[in-house]
């Protein structure tokens, strides 16, 4: 069966595994380093702001690895470097078990799942395992059908809608609503929409970086270690 492979995106989006952590150091960027030490050969040096996927938190260390190109890790002390968990969280005004709602000042972001119909789509296998939906290799589903889909993703800035293009989404399948969780980074104005994700085996992470209404990032990921 092959890999679920990079699906996204017209931004930095890979597949990686594990958290998002937001960047933010007092110097206004950090060094990523080749081993855990301050004395390592610094690999690429990151702005302030940017999403990094984690890749893991080593143990009894200071140190995070990440991976700040496609493919490329490194090391990044652990408090150069915030999760999105931890800025402010925003409640949903409603839950259902196929929606989520979030409103928050000029923001407003709906999403609707559906149960996936498969006569509305292509559906392309190896043996009987399923590696493709439409043409495109697919996050959340081990091989087989998916649950459900989406069936909208809306963001409202200022009560104008703002369009989503289909490639943010639609590739991803096995929605839970309950998962998604919503933060605000008050010294960039940036929201965090994110959610871990699965069918019980194929668990993927995603995020998407919403500032003045737009999605300015989005990452999907295989996590490896749900």
């Amino acid at each position: 069966m092959r890999k679920t492979l990079l699906l996204l995106i017209v931004f930095h989006s890979y597949f990686v595994h594990a958290q998002f952590g937001i960047v933010q150091d007092k110097d206004g960027f950090v060094n990523v380093r080749e081993e855990e030490n301050t004395t390592s050969k610094i690999l690429q040096k990151i702005n302030n702001g940017t999403v990094l996927a984690i890749d893991q938190e080593v143990a009894n260390s200071q140190w995070v690895l990440v991976e700040y190109e496609p493919e490329a890790n490194g090391y990044v002390f652990h408090d150069r470097i915030k999760k999105v968990e931890d800025f402010q969280s925003i409640d949903a005004v409603k839950l259902t078990n196929n929606s989520v709602n979030f409103e928050i000042n000029d923001l407003k972001i709906l999403i609707e799942t559906k149960k996936f119909d498969k006569n509305n789509h292509i559906i392309t296998k190896e043996g009987n395992l399923i590696y493709a939906i439409d043409g495109e290799e697919i996050l959340g589903t081990d091989g087989i059908l998916p649950q459900n889909e989406y069936q909208s993703f809306k963001i409202y800035y200022k009560d104008n809608l703002v369009k989503v293009p289909d490639n943010f989404y639609k590739k991803l399948y096995n929605i839970e609503t309950k998962k998604f969780r919503l933060t605000y980074n008050k010294d960039s104005n940036q929201y965090y929409l994110f959610g871990t994700f699965s069918d019980g085996a194929a668990t993927y992470d995603a995020i998407w970086v919403i500032q003045e209404g737009k999605i300015i990032k989005h990452i999907a990921q295989i996590n490896f270690y749900a």
